[in-house]
């Protein structure tokens, strides 16, 4: 009896311990099933952001090629580009040299082409004759403010093409064709003698001259304290530049003033005013001027530093020749 009671309490105690690791095992199953469950999603997600990677590096590699084709088809049109053989700054008795020699020249036929055009002008009306390209692409190319004389022996027995941005604005365009070339309009822009008033306007320090063709009759420089820009973010650089643009108005004022009272002093004999820096500034300087006014490229920085101040009434009054 005390055996079958024991035997009992046996087979129960297996019974609770095979529950027991019953329950262990159908929780590591529910487990792994959930861990598997979260590696399928996880490999899923893997599969599709794998299909979106390939897909942008796809485009990208696609975008990359079409970049190549196009720079070197860019890279072709530039290779294929008429370009300058020479340019050269030439000083008003030098280019008169040169003019003279040019006017010299003569042929047996009419066919020596003389044309000048005035600023902003185009060279539509010279399609009739056959100009060599690199000469069109040129004179199509550049942005002259005075305009643009050319000398081209259509023959090309002679010289080379001689294209000439002159120092002060061609007053008429025209062309002609004839045995010599008509020397005679840019020669006379060469020759202007007339004085002039040149501003060179830049933020901190700007020149103000009367000049005429042979000496700098009276000038001044107007130098006041301007920050250099600034490049800091955030409210320091709105007041930065706040503080600038009241020097920069200020500097303004005084070259305004000098200007005023330089053109006063010369208003007889005074034709034009030839500028060149901040436009601006140039504004500034000059508004509700009467004279006419000339934007020129002149670096008001480079000359100043080396204080050459006759150097610039040279600069003025040089061209600048394409062959």
């Amino acid at each position: 009896m005390l055996g079958g009671l024991f035997n009992r309490k046996e087979e129960a105690r297996k019974i609770e311990l095979l529950q027991t690791r019953i329950n262990e095992l159908e929780y590591e199953n529910k487990s792994l099933s959930e861990h598997r469950s979260k590696q399928a999603a996880r490999a899923k997600k893997a599969l599709a952001d794998k299909q979106v990677a390939d897909l942008a590096l796809k485009k990208a590699e696609e975008r990359i090629a079409t970049i190549e084709r196009e720079h070197k088809k860019m890279k072709k049109e530039k290779d294929a580009e008429p370009s300058v053989r020479d340019a050269v700054t030439l000083t008003a008795d030098r280019a008169s040299d040169l003019l003279f020699q040019i006017g010299s020249l003569s042929s047996r036929n009419e066919d020596l082409l003389t044309a000048y055009l005035r600023p902003g002008e185009t060279i539509s009306d010279l399609d009739r004759f056959e100009l060599d390209n690199s000469v069109k692409y040129m004179i199509a190319r550049l942005e002259s403010p005075t305009g643009i004389a050319l000398f081209y022996d259509l023959k090309s027995a002679g010289m080379a093409p001689q294209i000439v941005v002159p120092p002060f604005r061609i007053p008429e365009s025209r062309w002609e064709l004839d045995n010599t070339f008509d020397t005679t309009q840019l020669q006379a822009i060469l020759d202007f003698s007339h004085s002039i008033c040149i501003v060179l306007a830049h933020a901190g320090e700007t020149f103000i001259g009367i000049c005429d063709r042979e000496s700098v009759i009276e000038y001044k420089i107007v130098r006041s304290s301007v920050k250099e820009k600034h490049t800091k973010g955030g409210m320091s650089q709105r007041r930065f530049e706040r503080l600038r643009d009241e020097e920069i108005r200020h500097h303004g004022e005084k070259a305004r003033s000098v200007f005023d009272a330089l053109v006063a002093g010369h208003k007889s004999e005074l034709k034009l005013v030839v500028a060149s820096g901040e436009h601006n500034l140039i504004k500034m300087i000059t508004e509700d001027n009467e004279l006419p006014l000339l934007l020129r490229s002149i670096d008001p920085k480079a000359v100043l530093e080396k204080q050459k101040i006759d150097k610039i009434r040279v600069l003025v009054w040089s061209s600048r020749w394409y062959v």
